[in-house]
């Protein structure tokens, strides 16, 4: 807290200002950026807020035109499934593309710093920031994007969205029908948390090269996608098939990993350190199904660690009660 009201105010709509922005840009260090400028922008036109409208409203108008007035130049960011089709059991991957092609991943500490109490607000906030949910809406034209999550996710009315985007009423009704219609209707996934000894066995393996117990770990039909390689597996076979190949196993494996439990886009995460567990190299988003890992979205380099490389006191308590779980039962395994 600070002895200026309006700045404390400004303070308390930033996370949802930076979900918001987030589910715009597709990346989390623009969303970051955008944020930044929208509460200087706010704090420095203070003076010309009469308050006539509420201030969650006033920064959403902001943030989404400052949104989309950033998205002008560039181009919309994905994920490799929207981009390619699944690729065959190989050796050679390529190289890597741009990495601003890709949607990011988003810590939650940042993300979610505002979650409501109760278990079906949380399930909501989760699902609107879910990584398949923030690639589909990249798909979308930026203005039928922003009248979209200002209906159905901020809760704008449409007249409040033609004020705030400059539309008429008919134009923003088109817009949203449009939006609607291009995103399907069951697109966020229910998945389960693993359990604590599911990922004590997921994080074992990683770090002991046990290629057998991981695989054992890991559903049938389980998807592998690493941005920004395009390039993405379907199936146990293909996934552990490139787990063994030189460019995977000579390098990446070979180098000594530390596997660090953290959050992000509202569902369970790990960080994958090289070199002996030193360098930060990817985060990897886990999708579980109650029983399996059925999706390993592995974003890779610097350019999505933002936000990552800060110290997490949850991830540090995690990693803590996790050395201790090691010391007292080293070998187990998820069944």
């Amino acid at each position: 807290m600070t002895t200026d009201p309006f700045v404390d105010a400004l303070g308390a709509h930033r996370p949802e200002l930076l979900r918001h922005c987030y589910r715009m840009l597709g990346s989390f260090h623009d969303a970051e950026e955008i944020v930044q400028d929208v509460l200087l922008k706010a704090w420095k036109a203070r003076a010309s807020y009469a308050g006539a409208a509420p201030l969650r409203h006033w920064l959403m108008r902001i943030a989404t035109n400052a949104c989309l007035n950033a998205r002008r130049a560039d181009r919309a960011r994905l994920l490799p499934s929207r981009v390619a089709a699944a690729s065959p059991a190989t050796d050679a991957i390529g190289v890597p593309g741009d990495p601003d092609t890709w949607v990011t991943a988003a810590p939650d500490d940042a993300l979610l710093g505002d979650a409501p109490a109760d278990a079906a607000g949380i399930l909501a906030l989760r699902q609107s920031v879910a990584l398949a949910f923030v690639g589909l809406l990249q798909t979308l034209p930026a203005r039928q994007r922003a009248v979209l999550l200002l209906k159905d996710v901020v809760d704008f009315s449409v007249e409040e969205i033609a004020e705030a985007l400059d539309l008429s009423t008919a134009a923003v009704s088109s817009a949203l029908h449009r939006a609607r219609a291009a995103m399907p209707a069951a697109t966020l996934a229910d998945d389960r948390e693993p359990s604590p000894e599911a990922l004590h066995a997921y994080i074992r393996c990683w770090e002991q090269r046990d290629l057998e117990g991981l695989v054992a770990l890991l559903r049938s039909d389980v998807v592998l996608s690493m941005p920004p390689w395009p390039i993405w597996f379907e199936g146990l076979a293909a996934v552990r098939h490139f787990f063994t190949s030189p460019g995977f196993a000579g390098r990446f494996w070979a180098s000594g990993l530390r596997v660090v439990p953290t959050r992000a886009n509202g569902v369970q995460a790990v960080l994958f350190y090289r070199d002996r567990g030193t360098v930060l190299h990817s985060v990897q988003l886990l999708r579980y199904d109650g029983a399996r890992f059925t999706e390993l979205t592995n974003f890779i380099g610097p350019g999505f660690l933002h936000g990552f490389e800060k110290s997490h006191a949850s991830t540090e308590r995690f990693a803590e009660a996790l050395v201790s779980w090691r010391s007292e039962v080293p070998d187990a395994r998820h069944e």
